[in-house]
């Protein structure tokens, strides 16, 4: 994948201060560059800013993605709502289930309210994404496979960094 100058900048700063810490990023990072939120920038910022402050830790994808570009282990850039590299995370955990099967503690690491208010709004949302994207309206359901992902944040852009916890 080409990257946009900003994607190289912001990668080369993560390089940089990850391998201060031992840790080096290989040629073919990041795996995936994405946002939270669908087209909502406001959705995008919150949500980058829920993950900053280490209190969102998973993220639900529908469909899963075939091929998966990235495993366990990869890092990826979360961007915020004007499409700027905001942070870099880990995957650390990947799984897919059916949405009946999503667990309540991963439900809750999305840090979008309740069990019960994760599963309405991720209906709801890929409803509109199908409608939007202007694909057939696939219904979406409990028996949908869907890839819950667990990540950690490793990388900050500097400016968004009073946001994270201390």
């Amino acid at each position: 994948m080409a990257l946009s100058p900003d994607i190289v900048e912001f990668m080369a700063l993560a390089s940089a201060n990850l391998a201060s810490r031992h840790i080096i990023l290989d040629s073919s990072q990041p795996r995936d560059i994405f946002h939270f939120g669908g087209t909502s920038s406001q959705l995008a910022d919150s949500r980058l800013s829920l993950a900053i402050q280490g209190k969102k830790t998973a993220t639900t994808s529908w469909p899963v993605p075939n091929p998966l570009r990235w495993g366990v282990g990869d890092y990826s850039v979360i961007l915020d709502g004007n499409g700027k590299p905001g942070a870099l995370m880990q995957t650390i955990e990947l799984k897919v289930c059916k949405f009946r099967d999503v667990a309540d503690d991963f439900a809750l690491a999305e840090a979008e309210g309740s069990v019960d208010e994760y599963k309405q709004g991720h209906r709801e949302f890929y409803t509109e994404q199908r409608l939007r994207d202007g694909k057939p309206p696939e219904e979406f359901g409990d028996g949908s496979e869907v890839l819950c992902e667990r990540f950690v944040i490793v990388f900050v852009r500097e400016d968004l960094r009073p946001h994270a916890l201390q």
